[in-house]
């Protein structure tokens, strides 16, 4: 059996809370995310992380089933479930060129053919922007059949929708969430979306060279830029470290307010879990 990488759920549960809960599933190639929030008024309840390692060539679809049927959480049905797909093969399209006879072409020309996945869409509020993403269709299935839920996004579209836009104003910010082996960055200047992309990384000098790019790419010096940042990293870390040594202006993206009501993420820093419970707020 899998344990979970992070498991927060209180011994002694609310009932009413619970029944009447949303869980929201992050879902990656080699991530498993569950957390529960109060359906009315978006509290946040428990969470649990997984970690799906390759054991002995397993299919992650498979390693995916076993978490799922091992986990006494997910066996109970929450009163709505959203699924968030975490899968790098995403374009973001300009609202004004859209159209749905665009989407396979385009994922296969960036992407290329070999991955038959399923072609999904979605806009971005506020963004005028939207998303075309491809996903694997044996999990998408998989999901469909376990739980009942009726709602399906892609990571990005969320976090984007979890920016307030303007409230940066003049600036280039980049919003980076860290993973064990990878990175999530949103490069937003003067309020307009420059990129949203998923970077592999082995090293922290990885990590700068890819931000050092971004700044390159979009026209700012290094020294202006605003990098907010969420996820598993720490401030004694190498990497902050390293990050340290080349942008002047960090901060950590923290929880949003009113979300950890009883409290039961003290023990951990702040912006870990930041992402998912902001996505959670705008479900």
């Amino acid at each position: 059996m899998i344990k979970a990488a992070f498991d927060i759920v209180p011994a002694e549960r609310d009932t009413t809370d619970w029944n009447n809960s949303m869980l929201l599933l992050e879902v990656g190639e080699k991530f498993l995310g569950c957390v529960w929030v109060s359906h009315e008024d978006k509290k946040f309840l428990g969470l649990r992380q997984y970690h799906i390692e390759d054991i002995g060539g397993k299919p992650a679809i498979e390693i995916m089933q076993d978490i799922i049927n091992g986990d006494e959480l997910l066996e109970q049905h929450s009163k709505d479930t959203v699924v968030i797909y975490n899968f790098s093969e995403s374009n973001l399209v300009p609202d004004s060129v859209f159209h749905a006879d665009i989407n396979k072409p385009l994922m296969d020309l960036v992407f290329g053919n070999a991955q038959k996945g399923l072609i999904l869409s979605e806009k971005i509020e506020n963004w005028n922007v939207y998303n075309l993403y491809r996903i694997p269709r044996d999990i998408h299935r998989m999901l469909q059949q376990r739980f009942s839920a009726r709602k399906y996004w892609h990571y990005y579209s969320l976090q984007m929708a979890s920016f307030e836009r303007g409230e940066e104003t003049g600036k280039t910010v980049l919003r980076v969430v860290f993973y064990v082996d990878k990175f999530v960055v949103a490069a937003i200047k003067d309020n307009e979306l420059s990129l949203v992309q998923t970077y592999s990384y082995q090293t922290p000098e990885d990590v700068c060279y890819y931000l050092l790019s971004i700044c390159r790419i979009t026209g700012t010096e290094q020294e202006d830029v605003l990098v907010k940042i969420s996820g598993l990293v720490d401030e004694e870390s190498i990497l902050y470290t390293e990050l340290r040594k080349y942008f002047n202006n960090i901060e950590w993206d923290g929880l949003p307010q009113q979300t950890d009501i009883d409290h039961l993420l003290n023990e951990f820093p702040a912006h870990y879990f930041s992402p998912l419970l902001r996505m959670a707020a705008c479900v």
